[in-house]
């Protein structure tokens, strides 16, 4: 692809900041915008200040969202916008496939704050005409996860733990039912959405259900280790109940062309050989 991308990471620009965002489109003249920020926390970190969270969250997940939206519409109005937005808007079901219309929750900050960003998507490509769309995204997996998540706490622990090692990898849950994807993947129908004849939102997700225990057990397997001579379940280090939720990405598929490039157990393997990787660097 013929593209000149410009990262803008944590600390280039203030996106609360109006004038610095239209400066930014201003200058730049983009023709696709991807807004890929997020705060959120996983399960297992403890909440000690709501009204901190819930600030955070729609500053980042509404805020600056108008702020890039409104820029665009003055300064690049023929700009295409991605928001990555996410599954856990979807009131959570065991017994069928989420899609674009299924009920919201309004569960967690978080939610209600995704929800807040899909809005001004809706917003301004149905009032000012800019080609906007939202990606609500189930679970994706990549090396780049931080410690204090599920995938990497796994894949982490597998890539450093021997036969001999009196370790334990503490978990909060086997039996949760996740839908999980690559990112890679994501990343690839983030662009393609941006690439159709008209904007619209859509579900990223593989429709595939599988444990913590499946992922577990591929990982462990795949170094050649039993899983239960090194996992301890432990629901209390939970901080939040996890609803299932599995996602159709039907309507991507067919105005896309998207589909995944790798299974599960594929993408499982993937990872540890990447974490197993990282570690002979350091």
């Amino acid at each position: 692809l013929n593209y000149e991308v410009i990262g803008v990471k944590r600390g280039d620009i203030d996106l609360l900041n109006i004038e610095e965002v239209s400066e930014l489109i201003l200058s730049k003249q983009p023709d696709e915008v991807y807004h890929l920020a997020a705060y959120h926390h996983s399960s297992e970190d403890s909440v000690n200040n709501e009204v901190e969270i819930f600030k955070r969250s729609i500053d980042v997940h509404a805020i600056s969202v108008n702020n890039l939206l409104d820029a665009i519409d003055k300064y690049k109005n023929n700009c295409r916008f991605f928001y990555a937005s996410s599954c856990l808007i979807f009131k959570g079901s065991d017994k069928k496939l989420l899609t674009e219309n299924s009920p919201y929750s309004f569960e967690n900050f978080y939610a209600i704050s995704k929800i807040s960003g899909g809005s001004l998507i809706k917003y301004y490509r149905d009032n000012k005409k800019i080609f906007a769309c939202s990606g609500f995204l189930f679970n994706h997996e990549s090396s780049l996860r931080t410690e204090n998540y599920l995938s990497k706490k796994i894949t982490s622990f597998v890539a450093q733990v021997n036969k001999s090692s009196k370790q334990k990898l503490i978990l909060g849950s086997l039996d949760m039912k996740v839908d999980w994807g690559y990112a890679p993947d994501y990343v690839d129908a983030f662009w393609r959405i941006l690439q159709n004849s008209s904007p619209d939102d859509y579900i990223v997700a593989t429709g595939v259900k599988n444990s913590i225990k499946d992922f577990v057990k591929i990982a462990f397997n795949h170094v050649n280790l039993d899983y239960r001579d090194y996992v301890i379940v432990d629901s209390n280090v939970l901080s939040r109940k996890n609803n299932t939720r599995i996602g159709s990405a039907k309507k991507l598929m067919q105005n896309t062309g998207w589909k995944p490039s790798i299974d599960f157990d594929e993408m499982v393997r993937i990872l540890v050989d990447q974490e197993i990787e990282s570690f002979k660097s350091i």
